[in-house]
């Protein structure tokens, strides 16, 4: 049975379920522990399964009934779930999200970039959340306002990291940790303006960034669709798993990009 993971035990089952899960090992355990309370209605676990229905998309680690999973999803108003389990009784796969993983102590080559470019750009390791939240989320709205405040939160719990480069004082390029936790680190949110794109600005910052945590002792890890895969292997990350994106059947394909930070 899915019930709220607001009792010892349910948390227990939600952490149980989480180990192993590509990505969302470390990504799940965090959004609950810092979010539970203010939101007690997000968090939810079974006898296998953790599963998050704050975001865009719901995220589920591990796996419950499909016609109960599909049930519960429906009266929780979700639209696409993103799980390493299987798919809910009725919903059809949409797409795969990738794990690229690079474990501790591992070095990344630092990739070839336009260089009269990179020497233009300022390296800041602190940017400011609303400026980071302005420009990942130009249009602005409920997505903009989630992500700052996620961000204040998780940085002033030291569970997030985000660097960026700029350009003449305003951010070009932008990638960050959004979970940190029990030696692992995952990333999100790699972004380049795009009239900098395909000039190595980006792949160099996220080398840099990446590398530095498996310096430290921190497993890397982070989620991309297909057409990304090539990037980040050429970077110096490997395949570890990945995600299945599920819809309802009678829908239209649905976006359920930027949904994981």
């Amino acid at each position: 049975m899915i019930a709220r993971a607001n009792t010892p035990a349910g948390r227990r089952r939600f952490l149980r379920a989480c180990r192993g899960a590509p990505c969302l090992e470390v990504l799940l355990p965090v959004e609950r522990a810092l979010f539970a309370h203010s939101q007690p209605g997000r968090f939810y676990a079974g006898p296998r399964l953790a599963l998050d229905t704050g975001g865009q998309a719901a995220l589920a680690a591990g796996g419950a009934n499909p016609e109960e999973l599909a049930a519960f999803l429906h009266f929780c108003g979700c639209r696409a779930l993103i799980t390493s389990g299987g798919a809910p009784a009725g919903w059809r796969r949409a797409g795969t999200l990738h794990c690229m993983a690079l474990p501790a102590g591992a070095a990344l080559p630092l990739p070839p970039a336009d260089e009269a470019l990179w020497a233009a750009l300022a390296l800041d390791t602190q940017p400011a959340a609303g400026a980071l939240a302005d420009f990942l989320y130009p249009q602005g709205g409920t997505a903009r306002d989630d992500y700052y405040s996620a961000l204040c939160t998780k940085r002033s719990r030291g569970l997030a990291r985000v660097w960026a480069l700029t350009l003449d004082g305003k951010i070009a390029a932008t990638i960050g940790a959004y979970a940190i936790r029990e030696g692992k680190a995952y990333l999100a949110c790699g972004c380049t303006a795009p009239a900098l794109r395909g000039r190595g600005a980006g792949g160099r910052l996220a080398a840099l960034f990446a590398g530095g945590f498996a310096a430290e002792g921190l497993d890397v890890s982070l989620l991309c669709r297909g057409e990304r895969l090539a990037f980040y292997t050429r970077l110096g990350f490997a395949q570890a798993g990945g995600l299945g994106c599920y819809v309802p059947g009678e829908t239209g394909k649905e976006n359920y990009a930027g949904t994981l930070f």
